[in-house]
């Protein structure tokens, strides 16, 4: 089962006008951040004018140190 933003306490969607005119920005907050997060996320869009997809890749690490050793590899 795949949950929707509402089930889940530390997700917001965020959505606002902008940058340009007839345009809307959206993000997603995730907060706190858990082991559980991690994973790929993805966004569709659509209107009357098309179709839109994009997605990203969230790896949690427990330290800094983590970001140092991971920096420049794909994961």
């Amino acid at each position: 089962m795949e949950l929707l933003p509402g089930d889940r306490e530390n997700l917001a969607i965020q959505t606002r006008g902008g940058p340009e005119k007839h345009e809307v920005t959206g993000w997603v907050l995730i907060s706190p951040l858990s082991k559980e997060d991690a994973g790929e996320y993805e966004c569709h869009a659509s209107n009357a004018k098309g179709e839109a997809t994009a997605s990203a890749k969230i790896h949690v690490v427990e330290t800094l140190h983590e970001v140092a050793l991971t920096k420049g590899r794909q994961r």
